[in-house]
């Protein structure tokens, strides 16, 4: 599943109405208080962009709102320069919105995540120690590849809940996501990754009065069936990732192939680890793999590559999503593996997008071009005998 937005139609709006480049700086901070999905909520943060029919607000905590003017119950300011929440600010924040009252807990030490769960303690810990490691080996390795990364600016939030209807409530309710089968979201809005326990390990704790121990985990890791629920949680946790170290910033106009390129890129599990996953060298994506060929079997398009960097909707469609995912996999692992120097250029270009920057077929045609040249027979031609030999 790719990254969840709420407030689309505002979304939508917005994105007609603003194609300014914004480049953050020093900004005076506001204290607002406004109507969200329906309830009354007060936030300290800045202004990105503002007009008359709609305002952009980035709270403390890195969260995003677009805000119609009628919402607004009170805003304010005054000379205080706006900064991030530290991780205690963070903590002190996630524990008013999350309170132990109802149940939840918190895990701070696997900076630079906090995890708020009300799952079995090993799953919660499983999962922090996941996040961890894949922050660390995914800056490790796109570094080495030049391309340059920052740190995040504050703490990551994931929110793990016990059960899928749990999960599905607070999708819905919280925010306003409808789901389909994923095990987990990241919402772009809300900078966070949600997600359940998908193993069980709750519910047999729940039903058995037995703790869920380390072993429990290890068993589950183990069993076939985990496979796909390992690799959504890591698709996610990239999504993630790549926007809070700089690799794809938030609301720029960067194409959905790449954005989940990456992620089908470092979604593959290692059953072999103890958390499931490791990154050393992308390995190659078996299910990705066996979809890409089923799909050229029966595609009639010469070059479907030129299409997917055009056009995002390829990614979203269900009768063509699985495919396009696919193709995004093999295109990404094919520049990773056949052309890094120029995939670290056109990655630097992309990092240097500003939110809600122009963006168009010819735009995203000629970035690719001035980094991979434009002649596509012979690009495709590689592409494909590439991927044909794995």
């Amino acid at each position: 599943m790719i990254f969840a937005d709420t407030d689309k139609m505002n979304l939508r709006i917005f994105w007609l109405i603003f194609v300014l480049a914004f480049t953050p700086s020093a900004s005076a901070l506001e204290y607002l208080r406004f109507t969200h999905n329906d309830k009354e909520r007060s936030e300290e943060g800045r202004i990105v962009e503002e007009t008359e029919g709609l305002l952009l607000f980035e709270s403390r905590e890195g969260q995003y709102f677009f805000i119609r003017p009628k919402d607004i119950l009170s805003r304010r300011s005054d000379e205080t320069p706006f900064v991030y929440y530290t991780k205690a600010e963070m903590l002190d924040r996630l524990k008013e919105e999350f309170p132990a009252s109802e149940g939840y807990y918190y895990l701070d030490t696997h900076d630079p995540f906090i995890v708020v769960y009300t799952t079995s303690k090993p799953f919660a810990t499983w999962y922090a120690n996941l996040l961890k490691k894949l922050y660390e080996q995914y800056a490790v390795h796109w570094k080495r590849l030049g391309v340059g990364l920052t740190d995040p600016k504050f703490p990551m939030v994931a929110v793990v809940l016990s059960n899928e209807e749990r999960y599905r409530q607070y999708a819905t309710k919280q925010d306003g996501v409808t789901l389909t089968k994923e095990c987990a979201y990241y919402n772009k809005l809300t900078n966070r990754i949600v997600l359940y326990d998908m193993s069980g390990l709750q519910t047999f704790q729940e039903g058995n009065q037995r703790r869920v121990n380390a072993m429990d985990i290890q068993q589950f890791l183990r069993q076939p069936g985990s496979y796909y629920n390992i690799m959504t949680v890591i698709h996610e946790a990239v999504h993630q990732v790549g926007y809070n170290t700089g690799m794809h910033p938030r609301f720029a106009p960067i194409p959905l192939w790449l954005l989940e390129g990456f992620a089908t890129l470092h979604e593959v599990p290692d059953t072999r680890n103890s958390v499931g996953w490791t990154l050393g060298q992308p390995h190659v994506n078996r299910p990705r793999l066996n979809q890409l060929r089923r799909y050229w079997e029966d595609s009639r398009l010469d070059s479907p590559v030129q299409k997917m960097l055009k056009e995002d909707t390829l990614l979203k469609q269900s009768d063509t999503v699985l495919d396009h995912y696919a193709l995004a996999w093999g295109l990404t692992y094919y520049l990773v593996k056949k052309r890094p120097k120029e995939l670290a250029v056109y990655l630097e270009m992309m990092q240097k997008k500003k939110i809600f920057s122009d963006d168009s077929d010819e735009i995203r045609i000629k970035d690719f071009e001035s980094c991979f040249g434009n002649d596509w027979n012979a690009f495709y031609k590689d592409f494909t005998n590439y991927m044909r030999r794995l």
